[in-house]
């Protein structure tokens, strides 16, 4: 059984692997053209994952994307999905202007913090 000591040092790496991914992330999506990131999205294809799971992955790249990307590449995200007919429904309205004005209002950035309080996985 580890000791408290143990874990805590665990719990610390952890969240700074964390950290890092998520900064490693950022760069990568703010690099990337709109083409690279609907392949990305397309991995979560609602015909493909759907449930609890769809959601609780899908939910929080959403969140970042609206954090990371500005107004012209959602905007050309939420096209190339709305285009793309019903099955694609959720996730161009989750890309649409009216449901990033929501997205960018909600993410919390506490005072201090280096990072935003993005929902985790």
């Amino acid at each position: 059984m580890p000791t408290l000591d143990e874990l805590w040092r665990v719990r610390n790496a952890a969240a700074l692997t964390v950290g890092l991914t998520e900064d490693q992330m950022r760069r990568a999506v703010q690099m990337a053209s709109v083409e690279d990131i609907v392949a990305l999205i397309e991995t979560f294809s609602p015909a493909r994952s759907s449930g609890t799971e769809w959601t609780r992955t899908f939910e929080p790249l959403v969140e970042r994307l609206w954090s990371w990307c500005d107004s012209a590449t959602m905007s050309a995200l939420a096209d190339v999905f709305q285009a793309r007919g019903m099955a694609w429904r959720s996730v161009a309205h989750a890309l649409s202007s009216e449901n990033g004005s929501t997205a960018r209002a909600d993410i919390r950035h506490p005072a201090g913090a280096r990072l935003p309080a993005f929902t985790l996985v």
